[in-house]
């Protein structure tokens, strides 16, 4: 099969890699994260000392890093492009969502390698990316939107996102208020999947859907009963819920990427190309 010209494809992701993880590892090797205020972990995993406050729940988060890259490499030489659609047609979606993907990581990484206010902000912010990209996509494959439509609508998304996780409180079962509001964002997104599929009549392949939701509720029940006290909470042990959690949604959102490219609707395209 052909492979595509345009090498930033898997090159772009693979700098976002290198970039982020080198700044990470050196900020957690050079200590400058010790002086930063730290936060109290709700997620089981006792504390080291050293580089590495939580191993387990650190280390397993590269597995957005290595999916990201994946599904670049996926598209980069060509696996995955049989069909239309806007992310098999467009290099800058498809740069982006890997990017996006990959950048899961070490934002995950910086808060349990630091276990600081500034490591749960850049968690929560690469979250907020992610999110943002979903629901924008969503809503532009819904309505036909063009790039400009779907970058405003992310932007938007982005900072409702943001300014969630500073409201003060908490709410059952979600933490703070940016969960929950995480939680709405994804709630719509399964909504409007649901539209296209059953009222639209996209062309797309459902079981990579479903693969998605089981892979991902399962993370959230084992991310809910791992926190600290819960039922699959032991501090000392190696294999920890919330490692579990990461590894789940790293392959949630593989199992994203195939449902994404395996649609096939290529009237509704041209359609889309034409309001650009």
């Amino acid at each position: 099969m052909q492979c595509k010209k345009n090498y930033l494809i898997f090159g772009v992701p693979l700098f976002v890699a290198i970039c982020t993880l080198s700044i990470l590892l050196a900020a957690t090797g050079f200590r400058w994260t010790r002086c930063m205020k730290k936060k109290t972990s709700a997620y089981c995993e006792r504390a080291h000392e050293g580089w590495i406050n939580e191993p387990a729940n650190t280390w397993s988060a590269l597995g957005f890093v290595i999916v990201g890259l994946i599904i670049a490499g996926e598209m980069q030489w060509g696996s995955r492009r049989e069909n239309s659609n806007v992310l098999t047609n467009s290099d800058f979606m498809i740069i982006f969502f890997s990017s996006l993907v990959v950048c899961l990581g070490p934002g995950s990484m910086v808060m349990h390698s630091s276990c600081t206010n500034l490591g749960g902000e850049l968690d929560h912010l690469s979250m907020s990316f992610v999110c943002a990209f979903l629901f924008a996509y969503s809503i532009q494959r819904f309505f036909c939107l063009n790039r400009t439509h779907f970058l405003l609508i992310f932007l938007l998304i982005l900072g409702i996102s943001e300014i969630s996780v500073q409201v003060p409180g908490e709410v059952p079962i979600f933490g703070i208020i940016g969960n929950l509001v995480f939680a709405i964002f994804i709630a719509l997104i399964i909504v409007n999947e649901m539209l296209i599929i059953f009222y639209q009549h996209s062309n797309i392949r459902k079981r990579w859907g479903i693969a998605t939701l089981v892979a991902f509720f399962m993370g959230f029940l084992i991310w809910n009963f791992s926190k600290d006290n819960g039922l699959l909470c032991d501090p000392d042990s190696l294999i920890q819920g919330h490692a579990a959690w990461h590894l789940l949604n790293a392959l949630a959102l593989y199992f994203l990427f195939r449902y994404y490219v395996s649609e096939n609707n290529s009237d509704h395209f041209h359609l889309l190309q034409e309001t650009k």
